[in-house]
């Protein structure tokens, strides 16, 4: 990689670590609620978003082993915030699903997001707006051939 390039890619990360400052979650009460760890809060939104996902399947989005979800689930069911039920098709798998009050936590969270970035957004010409638009477009690509390379479907930060 040159040194141009390298620097570009330096200024970026900074700038992206000073837009994710700017959100300061701190100030809101979706976040004020959050008592949970990171695997915790990525399993549960896992499967708000793939509601009936097997702890296999959780593990191995997460990237961790199945023992290691047994525990994140039975912590998060002991906060009611997702339970397990049967697959009516086959009994022998389990579905891990969210509760209301799991489910709407993800969606205050998220719903939070997205109140920041547009508020960020919203500051922005329009020519700046299609800009920023072309970026992550131009990102997305570059996650879909990263995840083609390492042979993955999702990519979990």
């Amino acid at each position: 990689m040159d040194d141009d390039r390298a620097q570009r890619i330096h200024r970026i990360l900074s700038c992206s670590e000073a837009l994710v400052h700017g959100f300061n979650p701190s100030r809101d009460r979706a976040w004020l609620r959050v008592d949970l760890t990171m695997p915790q809060l990525k399993a549960l939104i896992y499967v708000t978003k793939n509601e009936g996902a097997t702890s296999g399947q959780i593990a191995s989005n997460l990237g961790v082993g199945l023992s290691t979800i047994t525990g994140i689930v039975d912590r998060l069911a002991e906060q009611q915030l997702v339970t397990r039920r049967e697959d009516p098709r086959d009994r022998r798998i389990t579905r891990v699903l969210p509760t209301v009050a799991g489910a709407e936590l993800v969606d205050e969270l998220i719903e939070y997001r997205n109140e920041v970035v547009t508020a960020i957004l919203s500051q922005l010409e329009p020519d700046q707006l299609r800009l920023v638009e072309t970026a992550f477009q131009y990102l997305l690509g570059a996650v879909a051939r990263l995840e083609a390379a390492n042979g993955r479907s999702e990519v979990v930060a």
